[in-house]
C-alpha cells in the first residue's frame, strides 16, 4: 500500500466521527429534520414539531403530505397516531380497530371528522369487511393492521374509481399475495423504501393505483 493510500484511509477513518455527531445532531441531518431523533425521544411516530406522523418511512410520508387533499374520504385499517395525521389532511377518515383500549385512548383526541369503528381481529371475516359499512367509497384506503392480504382485496371493491391504496411493510413475504392480487386486478405498483419514525430497520410501503388516480401519478 502506497503512502498516498495510506493517507486517504487515514482521512476517511478521521471524519468518520465528525460524519457520525453531524448525521445526529446537525441542525440540517435528516434524522433531526425529519423528526426521527423526536419520535426515538418520545417513542411514537411524530415529526420535528411533536405533530403525529403515520408509522411509515419518511419517503411515503412525504407523498402523503404532498397529494392528500381536503375533499378526499380516507379509510385506514389499523387506528393511531397516523388517523390524526390524515384528519387533518381528508375531508373525512373512517378506521377500524381491534385493539378497544387503543381505540379509547385515540377516540379521546381524535377530531370530529374522525369516525371509529371496532371490529375483532379475525381472518378473512368481519374485520377486512368492515370496509364496505355503510357502503362508502374511498379515494384513499391505508392497509396498516390485521389480515392484510384479504384487507387489500375487500379493500379495492371500495375504491373510487380513482382511488389508491397503500399496503405498509410490503416487504414481508407474508403479504406477498396480497401484492399478486392487485397485479391480476391491473394495478400498477410503487414501492417506498426507508427509515421510519422510532425505527431503525430498512423498511417498505406499496402504493397501488390505476391510471387517472387521484394522487395523479
Amino acid at each position: 500500500m502506497n503512502r498516498l493510500t495510506k493517507k486517504f484511509i487515514g482521512l476517511r477513518i478521521m471524519y468518520a466521527p465528525l460524519r457520525w455527531y453531524k448525521l445526529l445532531f446537525h441542525r440540517s441531518s435528516h434524522l433531526r429534520v425529519s423528526g426521527w431523533r423526536r419520535s426515538l425521544r418520545e417513542r411514537k411516530p411524530v415529526d420535528a414539531e411533536g405533530q403525529p406522523l403515520p408509522w411509515m418511512n419518511y419517503a411515503v410520508i412525504a407523498l402523503l403530505k404532498e397529494r392528500l387533499k381536503k375533499d378526499m374520504r380516507l379509510f385506514e385499517y389499523g387506528c393511531g397516531y397516523s388517523t390524526l395525521f390524515y384528519a387533518e389532511r381528508v375531508g373525512s377518515v373512517t378506521a377500524v380497530e381491534y385493539d378497544a383500549t387503543w381505540l379509547a385512548r385515540i377516540k379521546e383526541i381524535a377530531p370530529d371528522n374522525v369516525r371509529l369503528i371496532h371490529q375483532s381481529a379475525d381472518v378473512d371475516g368481519a374485520y377486512c369487511r368492515t370496509v364496505h359499512t355503510g357502503n362508502e367509497r374511498y379515494d384513499v384506503v391505508i392497509v396498516d393492521g390485521r389480515d392484510r392480504v384479504h384487507c387489500v382485496q375487500q379493500a379495492m371493491e371500495a375504491l373510487t374509481p380513482r382511488g389508491v391504496l397503500l399496503l405498509d411493510d410490503s416487504h414481508r413475504e407474508a403479504y406477498r399475495k396480497g401484492l399478486q392480487h392487485a397485479l391480476a386486478q391491473d394495478f400498477r405498483v410503487l414501492h417506498f423504501e426507508g427509515l421510519k419514525p422510532t425505527g431503525t430497520d430498512h423498511e417498505r410501503t406499496t402504493l397501488l393505483y390505476r391510471p387517472d388516480n387521484c394522487f395523479d401519478i
